[in-house]
């Protein structure tokens, strides 16, 4: 993988990149907090890391898939020597171009579990799958077919789909009203925060009094809206 020290440094009109992290560039990248400028997956094949996605630490070893959405944070804090990693990672205009069903069907578990252990059958798969990906990229160096980045898209998010399906654990979790006030603020602050941070907007938007939602916002999280 070629070294990119910023992500103003990928070429303009990249709807796709693809690779494996053999030099720790990954962790260059994310050392400190990041925005992801669009869908990432990032497939652990060895070793042992420890991230950060939307503050909230995770630790991922062999087989353990991260998916980070646009506008999420990154951080990747540490990583044992052995740590590997091959990825792929989309653009925030190609998704935005996607029907909207194509992600926001599985976008809340990606969003409340942005880490899954994979099994070593379904791990081989993901890894299967981006390497032919890495290699069709290699062989359209010039240009890939928008439509073909679109299915691979896809196709990766129905994988996703049967991962999540399958995990009873993330599935069949219930959330009482004050938790799914919190994080459904949360799924509204990454959407507008750039240009909304007015407690009265997110207020009308839920439909809460403001009163309502900076008091249940206290009560979950500890802290003040």
């Amino acid at each position: 993988m070629k070294r990119i020290e910023k992500f103003d440094q990928i070429p303009a009109n990249t709807d796709i990149i693809a690779g494996i992290d053999l030099i720790g560039n990954i962790k260059q990248l994310f050392s400190l907090p990041l925005q992801a400028p669009g869908f990432i997956f990032l497939l652990c094949t060895r070793g042992t890391c420890t991230l950060t996605i939307h503050l909230t630490q995770y630790q991922l070893k062999e087989n353990s898939l991260a998916i980070v959405a646009p506008n999420m944070f990154l951080q990747i804090k540490e990583q044992s020597s052995d740590c590997r990693f091959i990825f792929v990672a989309y653009s925030r205009e190609l998704i935005t171009d996607l029907p909207v069903l194509t992600y926001h069907r599985i976008y809340p578990y990606i969003f409340e579990h942005p880490v899954v252990d994979l099994s070593k059958k379904v791990g081989k798969l993901f890894h299967d799958f981006f390497m032919m990906l890495i290699r069709i990229l290699d062989l359209n160096k010039e240009e890939t077919p928008q439509q073909q980045i679109h299915l691979s898209y896809t196709q990766i998010i129905m994988f996703l789909s049967n991962v999540y399906k399958e995990n009873k654990n993330i599935t069949q979790v219930r959330y009482n009203r004050n938790q799914e006030i919190a994080k459904e603020l949360v799924r509204m602050v990454v959407q507008y925060y750039k240009t909304e941070r007015n407690i009265s907007f997110y207020a009308e938007k839920m439909h809460l009094s403001p009163q309502h939602l900076s008091t249940t916002i206290k009560k979950i999280t500890g802290k003040t809206l």
